[in-house]
Formats: C-alpha cells, structure tokens, sequence
C-alpha cells in the first residue's frame, strides 16, 4: 500500500523530469493496487485524489498525448477500462522507447563504418596521423567496443602500419585477453614488426586457445621462414595439413621448406 502510494505521489515529478515510462509504470502499479485493495473512506478518497492528479499530470503532456491521443479519465465504473487505457499506454511508450534505440544503434553503426572507411582511404593515401587520429577518437567514443578496435587494427595492419596497429591490439586485449583473434592479429604485426620472439609467443597463445585451426599453423610457418627456421616451418605446415589436407598455401610451404632444408 505503501510503495503504491509513493508511487503514485512521485508521477507529476517523474513527468517533469521527463521519465515518461517510470511515470506511467508508477500510475499503473498504483491503480492496481487500488483496484485490488480494500481501502479505507480516507484511504480512498487520498488515492482517487493521486490518480486524478497523475492523470492531469499525463494528460498534460504534449509528447504523450502524440503517442496515445486517449483522454485518460477515472470515472466510476470504468476503473479497469482506465487501468487498461493506462497499460496500452505504457506498452505504446516501450514500443517507441525500442523503436528510438533500434534507430539510434543503426545511425552509431552507420557512423563506425563511414570513419573506419574513411580511414581506409586516408591510409591509402598515406594520411596516416590523420587515419590514426580518426580511428582513435572514433575508439574513444565508442570505449567499449571491442570489435570495434579489431578492425581499426585490421584497417593499419592491411596499410602496413603495423605498430600503430599494435596500440589498438593493445587496447582489444585488455578488453578481452582470452580472444584468439587478438593473439593471431598480434602474431602478425609483431612479425612485420621484426620481433619475432614477441610473434612466436602470440601465435604459441593463441593455438593455446585454439589448437586446431590451420590458418594460425600456417601464420606460424610464415614466422619461422622469416626467420629462416625450416623445419618448424615445415612442422607447422604439415599440422595445418593435417587439420585441412586441401589447403595448397600450406602445401607450397611444405615444399619450400624441404628445399631449403
């Protein structure tokens, strides 16, 4: 009784904040309880007069009257059919609510996708201050992304700006430290990068995580041609054919390293 007075009392405020929802949601747990309860003369009489003044509260706002244009009114014998009006309200306000958010999320994926292109074409242009400074206040807006950072790392790795590319990778892996996807990209900057022990520990990680997929052999056979160690390259090979015997790439590899042994 308590909660669905407070309730009840708190709608015009909710409604000055614009808290629409919560108002509405508070004018229908109070008319539940109202109906459902077996008040007191005064107990009465002090809830007919929050819901008159929630209604006028309600009834007074342009937004909602847009979105229900139904008077709501508390008339004697029409209770539940204002409880009802009320309920069709509140599941109008969630429908927009998620209708404004689905419109919202699809203009923030627009916006991603138009800087993470535009990027592409400064790269390519060897604008790359420029690319990284678009991507880093793109990543700073959108903090928890962590697909978002993957591929602004993907788009300096293809430009071959590979430690810029590390600085994202950097920042994916404290979001996530257990993605293999993360440790594979890091194998490969590291191995552009000259810093082949710092790959090989990457690529080791993430067969860790993901010990049968012949794309992350094959990058490690890549590694130690750089660095001219033939057998583990034709090992690595050879377990990459293992997992997918039709992967020519890893065939050629096989070959090379057996000449070179």
């Amino acid at each position: 009784m308590n909660k669905a007075r407070k309730n009840l009392t708190n709608v015009p405020s909710l409604m000055k904040q614009n808290k629409l929802l919560a108002a509405v949601t508070a004018l229908q747990e109070g008319l539940v309880t109202f109906l459902k309860g077996s008040l007191m003369q005064n107990e009465k009489k002090e809830f007919l007069e929050l819901i008159d003044r929630s209604l006028h509260a309600l009834n007074s706002n342009h937004a909602l009257r847009q979105l229900y244009p139904v008077l709501l009114k508390l008339e004697t014998g029409k209770e539940k059919e204002l409880l009802q009006n009320v309920r069709e309200l509140q599941s109008a306000l969630q429908e927009d609510m998620t209708s404004e958010a689905m419109d919202t999320m699809a203009e923030m994926e627009k916006r991603k996708k138009e800087t993470l292109e535009n990027a592409r074409k400064m790269l390519s242009r060897g604008e790359y201050d420029k690319a990284d400074s678009a991507l880093g206040k793109l990543v700073r807006e959108f903090d928890d992304d962590f697909d978002l950072k993957i591929n602004a790392a993907d788009i300096l790795i293809n430009a071959e700006a590979y430690q810029k590319a590390l600085d994202y990778l950097k920042m994916a892996y404290k979001d996530n430290p257990s993605s293999v996807h993360i440790y594979n990209r890091l194998g490969m900057a590291l191995r552009k990068l000259g810093r082949y022990e710092d790959s090989e520990k990457a690529y080791k990680q993430a067969l860790k995580l993901t010990p049968r997929d012949e794309y992350l052999y094959f990058n490690m056979g890549r590694l130690y041609m750089d660095m001219q160690k033939w057998a583990e390259a034709l090992q690595a090979a050879e377990k990459a054919l293992r997992i997918n015997p039709d992967f020519k790439q890893a065939q050629k590899m096989i070959q090379y390293s057996l000449k070179k042994i």
